[in-house]
């Protein structure tokens, strides 16, 4: 008990349900009360009034024996009518009895009328029932009186049915008004602990709504809505401060968006102006200034060392010469080289420079230094923005370098083209006019006739120059912004127009995207093959045919319907189908040529595209 009840205690004073649960168990207690006294008391009303009910059955009963008694007719049914009096009388002492409390009138009356019949009136009736006239002139005189005591009985009976009556009364207003009271009470109570807390929960909750951070629960107790108040207080309080450091959050935020934004869109410049087609170190250079003003840095420099030999040599930079002197007078190229791989924050805390290195780290390699400047830190975000400017810095040199071995490939292998192409035409008709001039010089020492020779000197320099103008056609020969196609058809028109009639072209490159160098190879092995055709052909139809396949292979035909020739006699001087064959080689596809006399001319390339060789290694 010692251990319940402080529980108990606490229970109450710590929850609401607690104590609404203990009042409605009074409430239940004090209803279960009422109804077991009310039941009770019903019952011995309800007892008492069939006592009345007996009573008045011994009443009649008593004058009904007095009238037996009094008929000598009748004398013999009197003995019977007094044993159900005896019955019924004891049946009324026992209940009366057993329903009053100890020394009860009613029961004292009860037990007064069983002696007076047990000692009196029960032998008197007895000698009357035999005839005897005394006991009948007495028991004409002692029922009356008898019956008024039973009727004395009853009064007393009535007296305590409504001493009952009143009692029950009493105690049912009792226990309504003690009901009341309690419901009375449990109301203000649950108004005052449940519905007040409730409602200033509801009013602090629309002012925070409102933005008003001030409002605050009164209801802190230690029950359920006073937790819940002291943690809504809380609340409110924690977002009162993240509310009153919000703005200053929210500020610090837009910077760092700020400068995230800014260094984006530094990389997209950087970025952009380091991929274009025309980049020349000075460009690079100009990028790197901008770099170094929008990040705050100081100057800087590209070296590069060619085959790892040291030291390296500077290609852009914008040191000054005490910048340089002092930059050497602190380090050499070596250990520049060997602090580009540390980290860049590191190399900031050491030395007022950092270097970042760039180049693919075999056959390209160099360093690009950045001074720091000694009021400015180097934070984890612009040393990854340094990094990302030195990865396209090398892209850019790297790129340069690839389209710089390109063009100098490029332009070796048109050199040798055109080395090729003049030693096979030019220089062949050179030395055959050097040899007519040898024959025209032995003729004036001989004084032959020089005409002939004459002749074909002439028409040997009309061919030489002829070839000569085609050459420096072909050599001229660009595909500017407008395309492959247009070139194609500008070809196709011109050769028309020298060959006297219409050639047919069917185009279906459309969805093929050659190199540069392939539409270039493409278009002069056409007007080599259109050209052999108005030199020799003597036809009068031809046409260029360049489809795709399934497998994007590339075929370009030149038919003509001339006189075609010999293959296995090419005239003397003629190199156009060797020269074909040897730009369909650069093509890495295959050249074949189909003529016999009077049979016309067939010129078939087939080559893959480079940009398919590229993405599908297995279709070569």
């Amino acid at each position: 008990m010692k251990r319940l009840f402080p529980n108990l205690n606490d229970a109450l004073r710590s929850s609401v349900l607690v104590r609404t649960a203990l009042v409605m168990g009074v409430l239940a207690l004090l209803s279960l009360a009422s109804i077991v006294i009310s039941a009770l008391i019903a019952d011995d009303i309800s007892g008492r009034a069939n006592a009345v009910n007996v009573s008045g059955s011994l009443r009649f009963l008593s004058f009904r024996t007095l009238s037996e008694v009094l008929q000598p007719e009748k004398r013999s049914q009197a003995p019977e009518t007094m044993k159900l009096f005896e019955h019924r009388l004891l049946n009324l002492e026992r209940f009366v009895v057993a329903k009053s409390r100890p020394g009860a009138p009613s029961a004292l009356a009860v037990t007064a009328v069983l002696q007076r019949w047990n000692t009196h009136i029960r032998t008197l009736e007895l000698d009357a029932a035999h005839g005897d006239a005394s006991a009948l002139r007495q028991i004409a005189i002692e029922i009356p009186d008898y019956v008024d005591q039973i009727d004395h009985v009853v009064y007393l009976i009535e007296i305590e049915l409504e001493d009952k009556a009143r009692l029950l009364r009493v105690i049912q207003l009792a226990l309504l008004a003690g009901m009341v009271l309690i419901s009375l009470l449990t109301i203000w109570m649950l108004h005052r602990q449940l519905v007040q807390p409730l409602a200033q929960l509801v009013q602090a909750a629309k002012t925070v709504s409102q933005g008003s951070f001030s409002a605050r629960v009164k209801h802190v107790s230690n029950d359920e809505l006073g937790q819940l108040g002291r943690a809504f207080n809380a609340m409110v309080e924690e977002i009162y401060n993240m509310y009153s450091h919000l703005e200053e959050k929210v500020e610090e935020k837009t910077r760092e968006l700020t400068r995230t934004n800014q260094s984006l869109e530094l990389l997209y410049r950087v970025s952009q102006q380091l991929s274009a087609s025309d980049l020349t170190l000075e460009k690079v250079q100009a990028v790197l200034h901008e770099v170094e003003e929008k990040l705050e840095l100081g100057h800087s420099m590209i070296c590069i060392s060619e085959s790892g030999q040291l030291p390296a040599h500077r290609i852009a930079g914008n040191l000054t010469p005490e910048e340089l002197a002092a930059l050497r007078g602190s380090t050499d190229c070596g250990q520049c080289f060997s602090r580009a791989g540390i980290d860049l924050e590191q190399q900031a805390r050491e030395q007022s420079m950092i270097a970042v290195p760039i180049g693919d780290g075999d056959r390209f390699r160099g360093v690009l230094p950045i001074l720091i400047r000694k009021d400015v830190s180097l934070p984890r975000e612009t040393a990854r923005i340094i990094e990302t400017v030195g990865h396209h810095v090398s892209n850019a040199l790297l790129n340069m370098r690839r389209a710089e071995e390109k063009h100098r490939m490029a332009v070796l292998e048109e050199r040798s083209v055109i080395a090729r192409e003049l030693h096979d035409s030019i220089a062949q008709s050179l030395s055959y006019l050097q040899i007519q001039v040898t024959r025209l010089k032995k003729s004036l020492e001989q004084g032959g006739d020089t005409t002939a020779i004459a002749d074909e000197l002439k028409q040997g320099l009309s061919g030489a120059y002829r070839e000569l103008r085609e050459l420096i056609a072909t050599f001229r020969l660009r595909i500017d912004e407008r395309g492959f196609n247009v070139a194609l058809q500008e070809t196709i028109a011109e050769f028309s127009e020298k060959l006297g009639f219409p050639v047919r072209l069917n185009n279906a490159l459309s969805g093929i995207v050659l190199s540069g160098n392939e539409e270039m190879h493409v278009i002069r092995i056409i007007r080599e093959a259109l050209s052999n055709i108005e030199r020799h052909a003597e036809a009068h139809a031809a046409s260029v045919d360049i489809v795709v396949d399934a497998f994007r292979s590339v075929t370009v035909r030149i038919v003509d319907d001339g006189r075609g020739f010999d293959q296995t006699k090419t005239p003397t001087g003629h190199f156009g189908v060797n020269i074909m064959h040897d730009r369909a080689q650069i093509l890495e596809g295959r050249l074949e040529v189909g003529s016999a006399p009077g049979a016309g001319t067939v010129v078939h390339l087939q080559f893959l595209p480079l940009k398919v060789r590229q993405v599908a290694p297995e279709l070569v």
